[in-house]
């Protein structure tokens, strides 16, 4: 963006406006971060910026489930990080998703184990290993 140089009368409305809005949005995340340090007054508050550049990526969640009991094929893909069309993909093209059988209701949805996600990551710990 250029900056706003000279003095033309069709700039200054602009840069007031501009003015005003970066006023807005400082006063806005003050509060934001006031309210946040009320809520959580027992941990520590850490003043990093990351780089604008930089996007920053959360992993894939790993573990056990949040919910007990068996997972949904959406659920299961999120929790690996892939689609859902791979996992459908890959259990049309060998029965199962890489040795873990889902179980199909009647309204054609599959289930899949609970332990799906320990399954799946100690077979790829196990070929690691190897």
């Amino acid at each position: 963006m250029r900056a706003l140089t000279g003095n033309a009368p069709h700039k200054r409305p602009l840069a007031a406006t501009l003015r005003a809005a970066l006023d807005a949005t400082k006063e806005a995340n003050e509060r934001l971060h006031q309210a946040l340090v009320a809520l959580l007054p027992d941990v520590p508050v850490e003043t990093t910026q990351a780089s604008a550049a930089e996007p920053v990526k959360t992993p894939p969640a790993r573990g056990p489930p949040l919910k007990p009991g068996p997972l949904t094929t959406a659920e299961l893909a999120a929790d690996l990080g892939i689609t859902q069309g791979t996992i459908r993909r890959r259990l049309c093209d060998t029965g199962s998703y890489f040795g873990v059988v889902p179980m199909k209701l009647a309204s054609g949805r599959l289930l899949w184990p609970a332990d799906s996600l320990q399954q799946l990551t100690r077979s790829a710990d196990a070929k690691a290993a190897s």
